[in-house]
């Protein structure tokens, strides 16, 4: 099977439209030939034509028979690794056992590249960690890495955050995403996690749950292969750090019950600072649970809230839906500032989709950010990671006129396709009235209890009633099907 034939498919599923050959040649770097090839080879896995071709106009997925076909983007048999890919994994290695040097041909021998490669490879690497202040020796055939520990970390978290093989949705099966743990460590961690929901009485969600699985594994890894160097923070803490612990008693006492449970686990003495470094990730956080109430928020949050209002034209208590939008911006905003004045960052995993689907309002809530950056008492710079999320609650808002329609999500099992699905489209569609989230078989039996249901999204192809629309969906819900449920709610 052709090594392009994964990345052709993921290509086409994204486009609406047809696709030359010539256009998905200059995409991939390789020849015509190839593309045709690769395509052949894909048909070939099918029963049915998966990528369907008309002359003049280049090729497209037949998305009915690629759902069909339970072809995987990961069943084509190999492992193919991009150019940023290789590079992010051999900067993982070396910044993971830093200051310690590693064999230059042991770090590269996995991805078979020239010589050369391997030398642009190094002057790349050279120049991303200089970004954080980290300084890469290269001496005969060894590599190293030399910094603070603080700015070690930083790099590897940020790489981590940013990489696609971590899993958002299913905690409990992060092990992919992050190089050399073991099966001990993800329990271990995840019951960190457990440990501090317990604790708070409040779950974490995404994004915030894989920050501080990140964290707590880059300490470990930190502790256990490289030369942890803390001397300048042990045992002191600045009047602020001592502060910020004196405001948030309750997470500073579970975050100093993780770094000791983690200690114990390793086998290794943990300085006090780690406990605050644990603790500035639990006042990021966006709790789910969270009620804000304009008397007990700082008056730089208000402003901030009230600058992203006025930016779209907005009274301050104009109803009981931009009520809830401004506790929603008050309740991200308020740790997002954390985030942002501690280095914390957080992926948003939906922001190419978001983007998409609400690019003009992405623009506009980019533009308030922009401005509330130039302030001169403001000094922090909002990501698109931030905005992004910023962008789905006015998108809430906006579409909470529409009128709200009842929809049926269903699968083979009814359990975990199912459930991921049902996540997905109220993310998309948070205005849907989601009827039952249940097997295939459960409906059959009980169809007429759902009469009522106005949409069937599901991931296998079944008869229903003929006066219900139904939308056949992958479990990751992408653009395309996300486009076919808003048409079929719009009745074209």
């Amino acid at each position: 099977m052709s090594k392009y034939s994964e990345q052709i498919l993921s290509i086409l599923v994204q486009y609406d439209n047809f696709v030359t050959a010539n256009e998905l040649s200059k995409l991939l770097s390789v020849s015509k030939k190839t593309i045709y090839r690769s395509i052949s080879q894909i048909n070939k896995k099918s029963e049915n034509t998966v990528i369907e071709s008309e002359r003049g106009r280049g090729y497209r997925v037949n998305y009915p028979n690629y759902l069909k076909s339970n072809i995987g983007l990961k069943d084509f048999g190999f492992v193919d690794y991009s150019p940023v890919e290789r590079r992010n994994q051999i900067m993982m290695k070396i910044l993971f056992r830093a200051p310690f040097s590693l064999p230059i041909n042991k770090l590269f021998e996995k991805y078979h590249v020239s010589s050369e490669l391997r030398n642009q490879d190094i002057s790349v690497i050279k120049s991303v960690l200089k970004t954080y202040d980290l300084s890469v020796y290269k001496k005969t055939n060894k590599i190293s890495v030399f910094g603070t520990e603080e700015s070690i970390r930083k790099a590897i978290n940020n790489i981590l955050i940013h990489s696609k093989t971590v899993n958002p949705e299913i905690l409990s099966e992060p092990t992919d995403g992050f190089p050399d743990i073991n099966i001990f460590d993800n329990q271990f961690l995840t019951k960190q996690i457990q440990w501090i929901e317990n604790y708070l009485g409040a779950s974490i969600p995404y994004p915030y749950n894989i920050n501080i699985f990140s964290h707590l594994y880059i300490l470990i890894i930190r502790f256990r292969q490289g030369k942890v160097d803390e001397s300048n923070k042990i045992n002191t803490l600045s009047l602020e750090e001592k502060k910020t612990i004196s405001e948030n008693k309750s997470f500073f006492s579970v975050a100093k019950d993780v770094i000791k449970n983690t200690a114990e686990y390793i086998n290794q003495n943990i300085p006090i600072i780690e406990s605050y470094y644990l603790l500035q990730y639990l006042i990021s956080i966006h709790y789910d649970h969270e009620l804000t109430f304009e008397d007990k928020t700082p008056e730089k949050v208000i402003h901030i809230v009230n600058k992203y209002l006025n930016g779209f034209g907005m009274e301050k208590n104009q109803s009981k839906s931009l009520k809830t939008l401004r506790n929603d911006l008050i309740g991200h905003i308020k740790p997002m500032i954390n985030r942002l004045q501690n280095n914390i960052t957080v992926n948003n995993k939906l922001l190419s989709n978001i983007k998409t689907e609400y690019g003009d309002l992405f623009n506009k809530v980019k533009n308030i950010s922009k401005n509330i950056e130039k302030e001169s008492n403001f000094s922090i710079s909002i990501s698109d990671d931030e905005v992004g999320f910023l962008t789905l609650y006015f998108a809430r808002y906006f579409e909470e006129i529409h009128t709200q329609k009842s929809v049926i999500i269903m699968c083979a099992s009814g359990i975990g396709t199912s459930k991921l699905l049902f996540t997905k489209v109220k993310k998309f569609f948070p205005d849907l009235n989601i009827l039952a989230v249940l097997s295939v078989n459960e409906y059959k039996k009980n169809a007429n209890l759902y009469s009522e249901a106005d949409l069937i999204i599901s991931t296998i192809n079944v008869d229903v009633p003929n006066e219900i629309p139904m939308v056949l969906s992958t479990a990751m819900f992408t653009q395309t099907d996300r486009k076919r449920v808003e048409q079929a709610l719009n009745g074209e």
